[in-house]
């Protein structure tokens, strides 16, 4: 079951161009493109007339084009033309999405589109900012999305799924801090005199060099916004060096974005960034913080092999520990907006 009332990323923005791009989100087929004049569309991706594809199609300056009998759909949905008649039936139209383009992912909202309020979508400014240096991706993940956000929730994972990259004592000794809200929950752990994550301190030592070769004060904070975004504020500093404090002299400050937009129930598409707002021209910067993107994979590679043991036995029992606590709380919070959308729409 999904929430529907929500934005989701649908795609990139070079993703949209005057090709029609067909992409399945939350079990409804989905048509994007842009129009000439450079307008991103999403409309359901199923001709009103005999169920082809509107994605087998093509669009004419503002329109779309059926591939199989020539009809004609505007961005609103509305049927504008069938080539093999002059009178249009009033009820051919498809459904069409609320989408904005903003930093560079589009989003698409699936639900009651008077509902579409675009202020919910979170503030990603690091992904165009000129200050910032951004890369990123789409990911294509046979596993659900809730099993992408629980492994970027769960911080304790690290040193056994990135042993390499991201691993820490730090994070396994210090319980988090979990804050929930009406559609959020908020997540910070501040390790102070914590051994750095090893792509962090090897990122801070070609950017100050010397200064990350012992313990340093380590953070990581992080924001969910229901039903399927993340957000991740992540640094490391000299130990008592005032960064937990605000001073970020002496700190490297990354930044990371995870957009998880069910597929299927056991299929997603996990699109990330990571940005650095420090050695903006240093391309060999560039190249070791492109690290990340296997960080990330390895969290792929491990909810697929964990979907692959949920699909033989959906039911079978699962124990909590206390590092849990931000999962549990982020799955209540859908469950509970879920709950109380389907009251709504019955009354």
């Amino acid at each position: 079951m999904y929430l529907y009332d929500a934005w989701y990323v649908a795609a990139w923005d070079h993703e949209l161009t005057a090709e029609p791009l067909a992409r399945t989100l939350l079990e409804h087929p989905v048509v994007l493109y842009r129009t000439e004049t450079g307008r991103a569309v999403a409309l359901e991706d199923r001709c009103c007339h005999r169920l082809a594809p509107l994605s087998r199609g093509k669009v004419i300056g503002e329109e779309i084009q059926c591939g199989y009998h020539g009809l004609m759909f505007a961005a609103n949905g509305d049927c504008t033309k069938v080539p093999s008649q002059s009178r249009v039936p009033p009820d051919a139209r498809v459904r069409s999405y609320p989408v904005v383009e903003r930093h560079r992912w589009i989003w698409i909202w699936m639900g009651d589109p008077a509902l579409a309020d675009d202020g919910l979508i979170p503030d990603m400014y690091w992904h165009d900012s000129p200050e910032w240096a951004c890369l990123g991706d789409r990911f294509y993940v046979h596993g659900a999305y809730q099993g992408m956000l629980d492994i970027a929730m769960d911080q304790t994972h690290s040193a056994y799924v990135h042993p390499t990259s991201l691993a820490n004592d730090g994070a396994l000794a210090k319980p988090p801090k979990v804050e929930r809200g009406d559609r959020t929950v908020r997540c910070a752990r501040l390790m102070p005199d914590a051994d750095p994550p090893p792509i962090w301190a090897n990122m801070g030592n070609r950017a100050k060099p010397g200064t990350f070769d012992g313990n340093v004060d380590h953070w990581i904070t992080w924001e969910y916004q229901a039903p399927s975004t993340m957000t991740f504020d992540v640094g490391i500093a000299p130990v008592g060096s005032g960064a937990f404090e605000g001073n970020m002299d002496h700190a490297i400050n990354i930044r990371t974005s995870h957009g998880c937009t069910p597929e299927t129930p056991s299929t997603t598409h996990h699109f990330w960034t990571s940005a650095r707002n420090f050695a903006l021209g240093d391309a060999k910067m560039h190249v070791m913080m492109g690290g990340i993107r296997n960080t990330f994979l390895e969290d792929v590679a491990m909810v697929e092999a964990t979907q692959r043991i949920i699909d033989l036995d959906p039911t079978a029992p699962t124990v909590d520990v206390n590092s849990d606590n931000p999962t549990i709380q982020a799955r209540r919070l859908v469950k509970r907006m879920i709950a109380e959308r389907q009251v709504h729409a019955a009354e």
